[in-house]
């Protein structure tokens, strides 16, 4: 089974809460700021090295914002607006956890986390602008190994290792992750180039 179909059949598992939300009225602007802010409370937590906790919050804010697209297409209320709102929530969620790991209980004990944070911080964002980038320009670009689900997912995985064993597990994970993240950036970077040569802009 592939990537997308990992997503999809996630995705299919959430429709209850979605169909949830939408007959009490919640908006997917609502559940979109309500996540961010769920996010926050993880990142505090793992902060302060409650790393079992943070990551349970971390997957209820997760799935939040996993449901609120969903949301905004049943209630017909898709919008640029919202799209970019959802995609700058997710940037910011990033930061808050990976800034959470650097400057709490585990930068403290690891040092390397100094290179390690802004690498995955650096490789993540990327990922994203690289995509982001391409569709500005009429391409599509959404091809890589470590795309924001999968980090996402390993992000959660080392946090709630470091809670059962050690918060060494984090140090692990977050290499994983900026080698994973980066690789994923000369992915789509190759595949821009190849369906981009020669194409030109339009209107120049």
């Amino acid at each position: 089974m592939n990537q997308e179909k990992l997503r999809k059949a996630g995705r299919s598992l959430l429709l209850p809460l979605v169909g949830l939300l939408v007959r009490v009225g919640v908006s997917a602007f609502a559940v979109t700021v309500f996540g961010l802010a769920v996010t926050a409370v993880a990142a505090w937590l793992i902060w302060e090295g409650s790393y079992i906790p943070g990551a349970v919050v971390l997957i209820f804010g997760s799935v939040l914002d996993a449901v609120d697209g969903e949301i905004a297409r049943r209630r017909q209320a898709v919008s640029k607006s919202g799209a970019v709102l959802d995609s700058s929530c997710d940037r910011i969620g990033e930061t808050l956890i990976l800034g959470a790991l650097l400057a709490g209980t585990a930068g403290a004990s690891h040092p390397s986390l100094v290179y390690l944070v802004p690498a995955a911080l650096g490789g993540s964002f990327m990922v994203s602008y690289i995509r982001a980038r391409a569709e500005g320009v009429g391409l599509s670009c959404s091809v890589g190994i470590l795309t924001r689900t999968e980090r996402l997912v390993l992000l959660i995985a080392g946090i709630v290792a470091s809670g059962l064993w050690d918060d060494r597990a984090a140090v692990i994970m977050l290499a994983v992750l900026a080698a994973g993240a980066w690789i994923t950036v000369v992915q789509r970077l190759v595949k821009v180039m190849s369906d981009g040569r020669g194409v030109p802009l339009d209107g120049k």
